[in-house]
């Protein structure tokens, strides 16, 4: 186990130097590789800080069915080509002509103090589908992939939820009500879309950033896009942890039922 533990620390403080060396020579070298690369060893890092856990819920403890596979693979894909022309959408209205293009690209470093921001957004894949862009970015890629394997998981254990009450002819409805709708606001990231329409409402209306200017502001911002998608992460995750507690009790119930009727015969 220490062992283990050692090793853990050691890959991450490896990754997380070799993440900055690269973000040095950035500047001096071939940007999009060396982009790439910081990128790839910071978030590998990051990943390394998950608890073992987390896998162990949403990966060891869930059967991988099709009720897994499809909301993992038809949000994903949501999540990392289609989020951002979503936002178009809503923010900027309908204004389509025939055009596709894509491409890669990488951001000048930034200063040290933002080096999270930078290895977060740089290097992304950018797709355009008429006017509107869609951007694969580190973070969000992560996040999505975080996301999907969550929201994969709630299905899953939502569907056995419903066999489990169905064997023991309980209301489907009542039980089953508040994790399907956990999932469904982890889904819809609910929790960063009004705020990032809160935020260019402020920014394209001086009077109304004049009376809230926090709401205009890059610390406003930063905490929309960043924090809420982390904390649609969480509602997702304690969503998954209190299915699992009923699936464990219905499961017990059913197990000591079973043994109650064999010492009877």
């Amino acid at each position: 186990m220490k062992l283990d533990l050692l090793r853990k620390v050691y890959l991450l403080v490896s990754f997380i130097i070799l993440s900055l060396v690269f973000y040095a020579i950035s500047s001096r070298s071939d940007l999009l590789p060396t982009s790439f690369a910081s990128s790839l060893f910071f978030w590998s890092a990051i990943a390394l800080l998950i608890p073992n856990k987390f896998f162990k819920m949403v990966w060891n403890n869930v059967k991988r069915t099709k009720a897994y596979w499809i909301p993992f693979s038809i949000y994903l894909f949501f999540h990392v080509t289609l989020y951002g022309i979503f936002y178009n959408l809503i923010l900027g209205g309908f204004n389509f002509f025939p055009y596709f293009g894509y491409g890669v690209g990488a951001s000048i470093p930034t200063p040290p103090y933002l080096f999270v921001y930078w290895v977060s957004l740089s290097p992304a894949f950018f797709s355009f589908i008429g006017p509107y862009e869609s951007d694969v970015t580190p973070y969000s890629l992560f996040l999505g992939l975080l996301l999907s394997t969550l929201i994969g998981a709630n299905v899953q254990q939502i569907i056995e939820l419903r066999k489990l009450i169905k064997e023991r002819k309980r209301s489907l409805i009542t039980i089953t009500a508040v994790p399907s709708l956990g999932v469904i606001s982890g889904t819809s990231c609910c929790l960063s879309l009004p705020s990032i329409i809160i935020y260019v409402a402020a920014v394209s209306t001086g009077t109304f950033s004049s009376v809230v200017p926090i709401l205009a502001s890059p610390i406003f911002f930063t905490f929309s896009y960043f924090g809420l998608p982390i904390a649609s992460l969480a509602l997702l995750l304690f969503n998954l942890r209190d299915i699992n507690n009923v699936i464990r009790r219905l499961k017990m119930s059913t197990l000591n039922g079973r043994m109650a009727n064999l010492k009877g015969n």
